[in-house]
């Protein structure tokens, strides 16, 4: 993505990341969406830019703790599941922490994928941490751009957003599971 894609992204959501007088209470961004959609180019630029907001990502706990997929740890799918169940908890415990706690804004970079989820994490923000969800859903328009997005995602320097392997198969079902939001006071960015 470019700078100027970056500052368009960002300028798209900027103002609904403010607290107000009016309205103080912490701000959490939960980012939804297909995998190299731009969640964590958003996160990324959102904590830079307004340093006060948290980042929180699933896939940057796993690197910090065990390294890179298939380079520091074997490219084994049940260890990975592992790794994510332990960052899962991590994950939590650390979200807890900064809205109960420390009433600090977040971004939740993850896929947001079912509206279970969406709704939980909904519910945790709003009714259990008195926050304000602010939902950014990078929508697919075409199911090839999104895949070819992932295909050229793969071919950059591994890293803890990117080192997965994605198969065409594994997208198919990403594809075929993943509930758009409709309705629920979304900030849709389409992805092409």
């Amino acid at each position: 993505m470019t700078q100027a894609q970056q500052d368009a992204l960002f300028d798209r959501v900027r103002d609904a990341l403010r607290r107000t007088e009016s309205d103080a209470r912490p701000v959490v961004l939960m980012t939804c969406g297909l995998a190299g959609s731009g969640k964590s180019t958003l996160a990324k630029t959102v904590t830079a830019r307004l340093p006060h907001f948290t980042r929180l990502s699933i896939d940057e706990i796993i690197h910090a703790r065990h390294g890179i997929y298939g380079a520091d740890y074997p490219a084994d799918m049940a260890l990975y599941q592992a790794y994510m169940d332990e960052a899962g908890a991590v994950y939590d415990a650390e979200f807890d922490r900064l809205l109960l706690r420390e009433r600090r804004d977040i971004v939740l970079d993850r896929s947001f994928y079912a509206k279970e989820d969406r709704d939980d994490f909904r519910a945790r923000v709003e009714q259990g941490g008195g926050g304000r969800v602010v939902l950014v859903f990078f929508r697919p328009t075409d199911k090839e751009v999104s895949w070819n997005r992932i295909v050229d995602r793969g071919r950059e320097t591994k890293g803890a957003n990117n080192a997965l392997e994605i198969s065409r198969e594994l997208f198919e079902m990403y594809w075929a599971g993943f509930e758009n939001p409709d309705g629920e006071g979304e900030i849709v960015i389409d992805v092409v």
